[in-house]
């Protein structure tokens, strides 16, 4: 993206796990998947704070101890989420800096 768009477009993705509820919601005709829960909240703040860190993907510490190696990982601190009591720490994929 950063090669073919520069600055004029930018993608960014917060990763987090957890327990979320997966169905088909609406009625009237017209129904699509949903994906609510905790997690996903998360994931879309911790998205949001790549704008401010400048890191293209960030991924929560509920994420890194699911995975087998994260050597990968860089830290990139704590974040404070609204609606979260405690600050959330994040890591960016070394090679996506």
């Amino acid at each position: 993206m950063d090669e073919h768009f520069g600055d004029r477009c930018r993608v960014s993705v917060g990763v987090n796990t957890g327990l979320v509820l997966v169905g088909t919601v609406g009625g009237g005709g017209r129904s699509e998947l949903g994906i609510v829960g905790d997690p996903v909240n998360v994931a879309a703040r911790v998205e949001r704070a790549t704008r401010r860190t400048g890191d293209a993907v960030l991924v929560t510490e509920a994420t890194r101890c699911m995975l087998e190696r994260d050597d990968g990982l860089v830290p990139r601190g704590m974040l404070e989420l609204r609606g979260k009591a405690e600050p959330v720490a994040v890591y960016a994929p070394a090679a996506a800096r």
